[in-house]
């Protein structure tokens, strides 16, 4: 990709939560939603606003992503499991029913393996699979 529009896709890069509004206002969706912000905090529970920023961003995404749509983001450390699995459990706390796969990636410049997610909700998997849409890993 070379360029930030093309025919079927635009890039935006600018704060998301008016930007999802303005698209849940208009009624539009989108087949994929891309999460950039920020990893999964550490902490001792899912609580504060680090984790309440967290659950408005997957809300917000869900309610502008297409019922067959597929949401990836950045998680954390694969050495964080603790985090990861307090996200995971939010997961199963959203008010669309979702699915998800990780996988394990080593990022270079943190020096480490790194978690990502691909989330999509689970009333849709034979939609999701009709529109060849596999997972990065099982």
């Amino acid at each position: 990709m070379d360029k930030l529009e093309g025919p079927n896709y635009k890039v935006r890069v600018e704060d998301c939560i008016p930007a999802m509004k303005e698209h849940i206002a208009n009624g539009t969706q989108f087949d994929f939603v891309i999460n950039d912000l920020t990893a999964i905090p550490i902490s001792t529970s899912p609580h504060g606003s680090f984790w309440d920023f967290m659950r408005e961003i997957l809300d917000l995404s869900f309610q502008v992503l297409k019922p067959d749509g597929v949401y990836y983001t950045q998680g954390n450390s694969a050495c964080a499991q603790p985090a990861l699995a307090m996200y995971e459990s939010e997961l199963m706390k959203l008010t669309h029913r979702v699915d998800f796969v990780t996988s394990k990636v080593c990022v270079p410049s943190y020096n480490e393996l790194w978690v990502f997610y691909e989330i999509w909700r689970k009333d849709h998997e034979e939609a999701r699979a009709a529109n060849r849409l596999k997972p990065l890993s099982r």
